[in-house]
């Protein structure tokens, strides 16, 4: 059960928070910060344990420096946003292929 005060909760709001900021400032974003934004969220999820946030987080920050389409970086800040409710802690490689898998399956390849 969650509490207001639980800190796993409010961690899990500071990075979906800062996954929807980065989604609706998207259009008006610099590449730049767009890489900023997602190395912020990835430091978060990966201090704080969660694992699947921060696998895809990495992913996108190789998208984005590889030149990923904006419509490829709101599918993983959606992704994000789902994995966020994961619980914390390790990740086994068959969960990482399934997140990746998933947002895969959501651009269409």
């Amino acid at each position: 059960m969650l509490h207001h005060n639980d800190p796993n909760h409010d961690i899990q709001r500071r990075i979906t928070g800062q996954i929807g900021a980065l989604a609706e400032a998207l259009p008006h974003c610099a590449l730049t910060q767009i890489v900023q934004g997602v190395d912020d969220i990835r430091c978060l999820a990966r201090d704080h344990g969660f694992a699947a946030v921060e696998t895809l987080a990495s992913r996108l920050e190789s998208a984005v420096a590889a030149g990923g389409y904006r419509a490829a970086i709101l599918t993983y800040l959606d992704a994000m946003s789902d994995a966020a409710s994961v619980p914390r802690g390790p990740m086994a490689p068959a969960a990482q292929e399934a997140w990746l898998a998933s947002v895969a399956m959501r651009l269409g390849h």
